[in-house]
């Protein structure tokens, strides 16, 4: 017997996907003239924020794996906005920290954050924006 079809009562994984791609689309369109996308402008946040991370550290503070970090790493350094130096404690390891250049470009980069959520907080309001948050944090770290 064929189980009838039902659509989803609040689609949230389409609802999700398509808010994030809103998001994600303004902040790369709004980094490219500083040679960043979203996802760099969130690593260098990291990497501005604490120094001497290590690859493995960088990657569980950012909530990727490793071969991504491998990746964003990568890219940062080929574009100067980071370096990835051996530690001199352990030569399995580098040490990554932010360059000049990207110090830079971090209040510009900030300031373009603070101008998306204080939009979002206009148009929810904030106690609506902070559900929003607290509700998206627990989704995050959802197990399915």
């Amino acid at each position: 017997m064929e189980e009838e079809y039902r659509p989803p009562k609040y689609f949230l994984a389409l609802l999700t996907f398509q808010a994030a791609r809103n998001l994600i689309s303004y902040y790369n369109r709004e980094l490219e003239p500083m040679g960043l996308t979203g996802a760099q402008a969130n690593a260098l946040g990291i990497l501005f924020r604490k120094k001497n991370l290590s690859l493995g550290e960088f990657a569980a503070r950012a909530g990727i794996g490793k071969a991504a970090a491998v990746s964003m790493i990568h890219r940062l350094t080929e574009t100067d906005f980071v370096t990835a130096v051996p530690d001199p404690n352990d030569a399995r390891k580098n040490i990554i920290n932010v360059t000049d250049k990207a110090i830079k470009v971090i209040a510009p980069a900030m300031t373009i954050v603070r101008h998306l959520e204080s939009t979002v907080e206009e148009a929810l309001g904030e106690d609506v924006l902070k559900t929003l948050v607290d509700a998206l944090k627990v989704v995050r770290n959802l197990e399915f």
